[in-house]
């Protein structure tokens, strides 16, 4: 009785810390952003490209972000159905969302670094678009089980029956 409460509370200590690494980085990017608008002496919306070369690599940047960062959390999700324990796909699972956060976020992080040295606000609406889909890949139980294809056991012990 013991061990399964205690691997309950392990459980659920990993679903905070995962919801918690998710919210710090969200927390991060929106945090940023707003102090950076609030400093800008003067932004507007351009959308005429004239010389800025970043008016087209922020969008390549936020679009190659969440595809790659897809690619390489579906990819390392794929791995883990050989795993035999909870705690190895648990933990596959945490890394492979740390990865598909940082290519989610490294982008939004340079468009507002672009806004601040421009003051143009496309690149925080980019931006905006980007948070959203940030937003949209929070961690839950149910994308985890999802996600991890979990066997019945597995669902038991997370669970906490």
């Amino acid at each position: 009785m013991y061990s399964n409460q205690n691997s309950t509370q392990t459980l659920q200590a990993f679903f905070k810390i995962n919801i918690i690494i998710h919210a710090a980085l969200l927390i991060g990017q929106v945090l940023f952003g707003m102090v950076s608008y609030a400093t800008s002496p003067n932004p507007v919306v351009n959308l005429k490209t004239g010389n800025d070369p970043f008016f087209y690599i922020v969008p390549l940047l936020i679009v190659s972000g969440i595809f790659f960062g897809s690619f390489l959390f579906n990819q390392q999700i794929s791995k883990l159905a050989e795993k035999e324990s909870l705690k190895e796909k648990l933990t596959g699972y945490q890394t492979a969302l740390i990865i598909r956060c940082a290519l989610a976020e490294g982008p939004s992080l340079f468009g507002i670094v672009v806004f601040m040295l421009g003051g143009n606000l496309f690149y925080l609406l980019l931006v905006g678009f980007n948070i959203i889909y940030f937003i949209w890949i929070r961690p839950t139980k149910e994308k985890i089980k999802e996600a991890l294809n979990l066997t019945y056991e597995d669902e038991i012990a997370i669970e906490g029956r």
